[in-house]
Protein backbone atom coordinates (compact mmCIF):
# COMPACT_ATOMS: atom_id res chain seq x y z
CA UNK A 1 0.00 0.00 0.00
CA UNK A 2 1.38 3.30 -1.30
CA UNK A 3 1.11 6.58 1.34
CA UNK A 4 0.98 10.30 0.20
CA UNK A 5 2.96 12.07 2.28
CA UNK A 6 1.87 16.18 2.57
CA UNK A 7 4.56 18.40 2.91
CA UNK A 8 4.39 22.13 4.51
CA UNK A 9 4.25 24.62 2.09
CA UNK A 10 5.58 26.62 0.47
CA UNK A 11 5.54 23.74 -1.89
CA UNK A 12 7.48 24.71 -5.25
CA UNK A 13 11.03 26.41 -4.22
CA UNK A 14 13.65 28.31 -6.25
CA UNK A 15 16.47 30.59 -5.10
CA UNK A 16 15.24 32.96 -7.82
CA UNK A 17 13.53 35.43 -5.83
CA UNK A 18 11.66 39.17 -6.62
CA UNK A 19 14.52 41.31 -5.68
CA UNK A 20 16.38 39.29 -8.35
CA UNK A 21 13.16 39.25 -10.99
CA UNK A 22 12.52 42.57 -10.58
CA UNK A 23 16.36 44.28 -11.08
CA UNK A 24 16.93 41.46 -14.08
CA UNK A 25 13.65 43.04 -15.91
CA UNK A 26 15.18 46.68 -15.23
CA UNK A 27 18.96 45.96 -16.39
CA UNK A 28 16.96 44.76 -19.63
CA UNK A 29 15.22 47.65 -20.86
CA UNK A 30 18.62 49.59 -20.47
CA UNK A 31 19.56 49.18 -24.08
CA UNK A 32 16.25 50.01 -25.35
CA UNK A 33 16.04 53.34 -22.84
CA UNK A 34 19.63 54.13 -24.05
CA UNK A 35 18.47 54.08 -27.55
CA UNK A 36 15.35 56.09 -26.80
CA UNK A 37 17.59 59.07 -24.92
CA UNK A 38 20.49 58.99 -27.43
CA UNK A 39 17.42 59.46 -30.45
CA UNK A 40 15.62 62.02 -28.48
CA UNK A 41 17.75 63.85 -26.18
CA UNK A 42 18.51 63.18 -22.77
CA UNK A 43 16.41 66.73 -21.97
CA UNK A 44 13.75 65.25 -23.25
CA UNK A 45 13.76 62.14 -21.79
CA UNK A 46 15.96 61.53 -18.35
CA UNK A 47 14.16 63.34 -16.05
CA UNK A 48 11.06 61.70 -17.11
CA UNK A 49 12.51 58.32 -16.23
CA UNK A 50 14.01 59.46 -13.25
CA UNK A 51 11.14 61.18 -12.03
CA UNK A 52 8.80 58.27 -12.64
CA UNK A 53 10.88 55.74 -10.89
CA UNK A 54 11.05 58.31 -7.77
CA UNK A 55 7.39 58.82 -7.82
CA UNK A 56 7.17 55.53 -8.08
CA UNK A 57 9.14 54.22 -5.19
CA UNK A 58 7.88 56.95 -3.05
CA UNK A 59 4.14 56.35 -3.64
CA UNK A 60 4.84 52.41 -3.13
CA UNK A 61 5.87 53.65 0.44
CA UNK A 62 3.18 56.03 1.22
CA UNK A 63 0.44 53.73 -0.03
CA UNK A 64 1.65 50.76 2.09
CA UNK A 65 2.29 53.24 5.34
CA UNK A 66 -1.50 54.52 4.99
CA UNK A 67 -2.88 51.06 4.20
CA UNK A 68 -0.67 49.64 7.12
CA UNK A 69 0.78 46.93 4.87
CA UNK A 70 4.50 45.89 5.42
CA UNK A 71 7.06 48.15 3.48
CA UNK A 72 8.20 46.43 0.32
CA UNK A 73 8.81 49.48 -1.70
CA UNK A 74 12.68 48.54 -2.29
CA UNK A 75 12.12 45.12 -3.72
CA UNK A 76 12.51 46.72 -7.14
CA UNK A 77 8.76 45.80 -8.61
CA UNK A 78 7.78 49.70 -7.54
CA UNK A 79 10.58 50.90 -9.50
CA UNK A 80 10.41 48.81 -12.29
CA UNK A 81 6.61 49.99 -12.51
CA UNK A 82 8.10 53.48 -12.85
CA UNK A 83 10.45 52.30 -15.24
CA UNK A 84 8.30 50.76 -17.42
CA UNK A 85 5.66 53.67 -17.34
CA UNK A 86 8.36 56.13 -18.81
CA UNK A 87 9.29 54.35 -21.26
CA UNK A 88 5.71 54.34 -22.73
CA UNK A 89 5.45 57.97 -22.42
CA UNK A 90 6.15 60.26 -25.37
CA UNK A 91 9.74 62.41 -24.67
CA UNK A 92 9.02 65.71 -23.29
CA UNK A 93 5.96 65.49 -21.95
CA UNK A 94 5.45 67.92 -18.74
CA UNK A 95 7.27 66.14 -15.77
CA UNK A 96 4.00 66.22 -13.63
CA UNK A 97 2.16 63.74 -15.63
CA UNK A 98 4.72 60.66 -14.65
CA UNK A 99 3.97 61.29 -11.50
CA UNK A 100 0.51 61.28 -11.32
CA UNK A 101 0.96 57.88 -13.79
CA UNK A 102 3.17 56.47 -10.87
CA UNK A 103 0.72 57.12 -8.58
CA UNK A 104 -2.72 55.91 -10.35
CA UNK A 105 -0.58 52.49 -11.00
CA UNK A 106 0.86 51.65 -7.67
CA UNK A 107 -2.51 52.54 -6.47
CA UNK A 108 -3.95 50.00 -9.03
CA UNK A 109 -1.66 47.38 -6.89
CA UNK A 110 -1.77 47.85 -3.36
CA UNK A 111 -5.76 48.33 -3.32
CA UNK A 112 -5.62 44.48 -4.43
CA UNK A 113 -3.71 43.76 -2.13
CA UNK A 114 0.15 44.43 -2.95
CA UNK A 115 2.67 42.15 -5.52
CA UNK A 116 1.38 39.53 -6.62
CA UNK A 117 -2.30 40.28 -6.08
CA UNK A 118 -2.96 42.56 -8.65
CA UNK A 119 -5.26 41.50 -11.68
CA UNK A 120 -4.05 44.48 -14.07
CA UNK A 121 0.17 45.29 -14.90
CA UNK A 122 0.07 48.16 -12.81
CA UNK A 123 2.40 50.01 -15.75
CA UNK A 124 -0.18 49.71 -18.36
CA UNK A 125 -3.31 50.58 -16.17
CA UNK A 126 -1.08 53.92 -15.15
CA UNK A 127 -0.50 54.25 -18.96
CA UNK A 128 -4.33 53.99 -19.71
CA UNK A 129 -5.21 56.43 -17.48
CA UNK A 130 -2.58 59.19 -18.70
CA UNK A 131 -4.04 58.35 -22.27
CA UNK A 132 -7.69 58.37 -21.23
CA UNK A 133 -7.44 61.69 -18.86
CA UNK A 134 -4.90 63.64 -21.01
CA UNK A 135 -4.79 62.47 -24.58
CA UNK A 136 -3.11 65.57 -25.92
CA UNK A 137 -0.15 64.90 -23.99
CA UNK A 138 0.12 61.40 -24.71
CA UNK A 139 -0.31 61.83 -28.33
CA UNK A 140 1.96 64.14 -29.38
CA UNK A 141 5.34 63.00 -30.54
CA UNK A 142 9.03 64.25 -31.20
CA UNK A 143 10.95 63.93 -34.11
CA UNK A 144 14.37 62.34 -33.50
CA UNK A 145 17.40 64.75 -32.88
CA UNK A 146 15.04 67.54 -32.96
CA UNK A 147 12.69 69.62 -30.96
CA UNK A 148 10.15 69.76 -33.18
CA UNK A 149 6.78 67.40 -32.83
CA UNK A 150 5.94 64.61 -35.39
CA UNK A 151 3.49 62.04 -36.49
CA UNK A 152 4.44 58.49 -35.70
CA UNK A 153 4.10 56.04 -38.71
CA UNK A 154 1.34 54.02 -37.19
CA UNK A 155 -0.74 57.46 -36.60
CA UNK A 156 0.21 58.88 -40.18
CA UNK A 157 -1.06 54.62 -41.46
CA UNK A 158 -4.43 55.63 -39.38
CA UNK A 159 -4.75 59.11 -39.97
CA UNK A 160 -4.14 59.57 -43.60
CA UNK A 161 -5.08 56.67 -45.56
CA UNK A 162 -3.07 53.57 -44.89
CA UNK A 163 0.57 52.71 -46.22
CA UNK A 164 0.78 55.40 -48.96
CA UNK A 165 0.69 58.15 -46.38
CA UNK A 166 3.48 56.01 -44.78
CA UNK A 167 5.64 55.49 -48.05
CA UNK A 168 5.12 58.88 -48.87
CA UNK A 169 6.76 59.85 -45.41
CA UNK A 170 9.76 58.31 -46.74
CA UNK A 171 9.64 59.11 -50.19
CA UNK A 172 8.24 55.36 -51.55
CA UNK A 173 11.41 53.95 -50.19
CA UNK A 174 10.56 49.96 -47.96
CA UNK A 175 13.67 49.53 -47.10
CA UNK A 176 14.83 52.76 -45.86
CA UNK A 177 11.15 52.44 -44.13
CA UNK A 178 12.34 49.63 -42.56
CA UNK A 179 15.21 50.66 -41.53
CA UNK A 180 14.44 54.08 -40.21
CA UNK A 181 11.79 52.10 -38.29
CA UNK A 182 14.12 49.82 -37.00
CA UNK A 183 16.92 51.82 -35.78
CA UNK A 184 14.26 54.28 -34.25
CA UNK A 185 14.63 56.82 -36.49
CA UNK A 186 10.46 58.14 -35.93
CA UNK A 187 8.55 59.55 -33.80
CA UNK A 188 7.58 57.17 -30.47
CA UNK A 189 7.70 56.88 -27.20
CA UNK A 190 10.96 56.74 -25.47
CA UNK A 191 11.34 52.86 -24.94
CA UNK A 192 9.51 51.50 -28.32
CA UNK A 193 11.45 52.88 -31.07
CA UNK A 194 15.12 51.58 -30.72
CA UNK A 195 14.65 48.20 -31.95
CA UNK A 196 17.96 46.69 -31.67
CA UNK A 197 17.90 47.71 -27.72
CA UNK A 198 14.30 45.85 -27.39
CA UNK A 199 15.52 42.79 -28.96
CA UNK A 200 18.97 42.50 -26.93
CA UNK A 201 16.68 43.28 -23.71
CA UNK A 202 14.48 39.97 -24.63
CA UNK A 203 18.01 38.29 -25.08
CA UNK A 204 18.55 39.41 -21.72
CA UNK A 205 15.04 38.28 -20.24
CA UNK A 206 15.32 34.79 -21.95
CA UNK A 207 18.81 33.47 -21.46
CA UNK A 208 18.22 34.37 -17.00
CA UNK A 209 15.19 32.70 -17.84
CA UNK A 210 13.11 35.10 -16.28
CA UNK A 211 10.52 34.98 -19.11
CA UNK A 212 10.03 32.13 -21.56
CA UNK A 213 9.64 32.19 -25.51
CA UNK A 214 5.75 31.15 -25.81
CA UNK A 215 4.26 35.32 -25.12
CA UNK A 216 6.90 37.19 -27.29
CA UNK A 217 6.51 34.84 -30.09
CA UNK A 218 2.62 34.05 -30.03
CA UNK A 219 2.14 37.81 -29.95
CA UNK A 220 4.46 38.95 -32.55
CA UNK A 221 3.66 35.96 -34.75
CA UNK A 222 -0.09 36.57 -34.48
CA UNK A 223 0.35 40.58 -35.48
CA UNK A 224 2.16 39.37 -38.43
CA UNK A 225 -0.30 36.60 -39.91
CA UNK A 226 -3.33 39.35 -39.07
CA UNK A 227 -1.94 42.11 -40.51
CA UNK A 228 -0.85 40.55 -43.55
CA UNK A 229 -4.66 38.55 -43.70
CA UNK A 230 -6.08 42.72 -43.05
CA UNK A 231 -4.16 43.78 -46.03
CA UNK A 232 -1.76 45.36 -44.13
CA UNK A 233 1.97 45.36 -44.14
CA UNK A 234 3.25 42.68 -41.47
CA UNK A 235 6.78 44.12 -41.01
CA UNK A 236 5.59 47.20 -40.61
CA UNK A 237 3.47 46.44 -38.08
CA UNK A 238 6.27 44.77 -35.96
CA UNK A 239 7.92 47.42 -36.11
CA UNK A 240 5.59 50.06 -35.33
CA UNK A 241 4.28 51.28 -32.41
CA UNK A 242 4.71 49.56 -29.05
CA UNK A 243 3.83 45.90 -30.33
CA UNK A 244 7.65 44.72 -29.74
CA UNK A 245 7.91 45.95 -26.32
CA UNK A 246 4.62 44.96 -24.91
CA UNK A 247 5.22 41.51 -26.43
CA UNK A 248 8.93 41.53 -24.20
CA UNK A 249 8.33 43.42 -21.46
CA UNK A 250 4.38 44.01 -20.75
CA UNK A 251 2.47 40.73 -21.79
CA UNK A 252 5.13 38.48 -19.66
CA UNK A 253 4.79 39.95 -16.30
CA UNK A 254 4.55 37.27 -13.76
CA UNK A 255 1.47 38.22 -11.87
CA UNK A 256 -0.89 39.28 -15.17
CA UNK A 257 0.10 36.37 -17.29
CA UNK A 258 -0.71 32.62 -17.05
CA UNK A 259 1.59 30.13 -15.53
CA UNK A 260 1.52 27.21 -17.92
CA UNK A 261 3.32 27.58 -21.44
CA UNK A 262 0.30 26.14 -23.20
CA UNK A 263 -1.82 28.56 -21.81
CA UNK A 264 1.00 31.15 -22.57
CA UNK A 265 0.43 30.67 -26.29
CA UNK A 266 -3.36 31.13 -26.17
CA UNK A 267 -2.45 34.24 -24.17
CA UNK A 268 -0.32 35.80 -26.40
CA UNK A 269 -2.40 34.68 -29.25
CA UNK A 270 -4.95 37.12 -27.55
CA UNK A 271 -3.02 40.10 -26.88
CA UNK A 272 -2.06 39.76 -31.15
CA UNK A 273 -5.52 39.36 -31.90
CA UNK A 274 -6.58 42.34 -30.19
CA UNK A 275 -4.34 44.09 -30.91
CA UNK A 276 -4.54 44.07 -34.61
CA UNK A 277 -8.34 44.52 -34.00
CA UNK A 278 -8.15 47.80 -32.07
CA UNK A 279 -5.47 48.95 -34.91
CA UNK A 280 -7.80 48.02 -37.54
CA UNK A 281 -11.46 48.80 -36.44
CA UNK A 282 -11.04 51.03 -33.33
CA UNK A 283 -10.67 54.95 -33.24
CA UNK A 284 -7.02 55.06 -32.13
CA UNK A 285 -3.81 53.61 -33.94
CA UNK A 286 -2.05 51.80 -31.41
CA UNK A 287 -3.54 49.04 -29.18
CA UNK A 288 -1.39 47.22 -27.07
CA UNK A 289 -1.87 48.75 -24.10
CA UNK A 290 -5.66 47.57 -24.26
CA UNK A 291 -5.02 44.52 -25.86
CA UNK A 292 -2.60 43.48 -22.72
CA UNK A 293 -5.00 44.56 -20.02
CA UNK A 294 -8.13 42.98 -22.03
CA UNK A 295 -5.95 39.76 -21.39
CA UNK A 296 -4.95 40.55 -17.65
CA UNK A 297 -8.83 39.71 -17.73
CA UNK A 298 -8.67 35.89 -18.94
CA UNK A 299 -5.75 34.97 -17.18
CA UNK A 300 -7.59 33.63 -14.40
CA UNK A 301 -9.79 31.74 -16.23
CA UNK A 302 -7.01 30.12 -18.11
CA UNK A 303 -4.85 29.30 -15.02
CA UNK A 304 -8.02 28.15 -13.03
CA UNK A 305 -7.63 24.17 -13.75
CA UNK A 306 -3.65 24.57 -12.77
CA UNK A 307 -3.37 21.57 -9.61
CA UNK A 308 -0.21 22.21 -7.95
CA UNK A 309 2.02 19.29 -6.38
CA UNK A 310 1.50 19.42 -2.50
CA UNK A 311 3.34 16.24 -1.64
CA UNK A 312 4.74 12.97 -2.88
CA UNK A 313 3.87 8.83 -2.87
CA UNK A 314 6.12 6.83 -0.77
CA UNK A 315 5.57 3.33 -2.28
CA UNK A 316 5.01 0.40 -0.42
CA UNK A 317 4.16 1.90 2.86
CA UNK A 318 2.09 0.63 5.34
Amino acid sequence: MSRYVITASPHIRNKVNTVFLMNTVSISLLPAAMGGIFIFGWKNTLPVILVSIVSAILSEGLLQKMLKMPLTWFDGSAALTGFLLALTCPPGIPIWLPVVGTIFAIFSKQVFGGLGQNPFNPALIGRAFMVLSFPVYMTSWMKPFSMVTSSTPLALYAENGGMKSVLAFFQGNVPAMYKSMFLGIRGGSIGEVFIPGLLLGLVVLLLTKTIKWQIPVSYLGTVFLLSWLFGMDPVFSILSGGVMFGAFFMATDYVTSPMLPKNQLIYGFGCGLLNVLIRVFANMPEGTTFAILLMNVVTPILDRKIKKPVGYIVDGAK
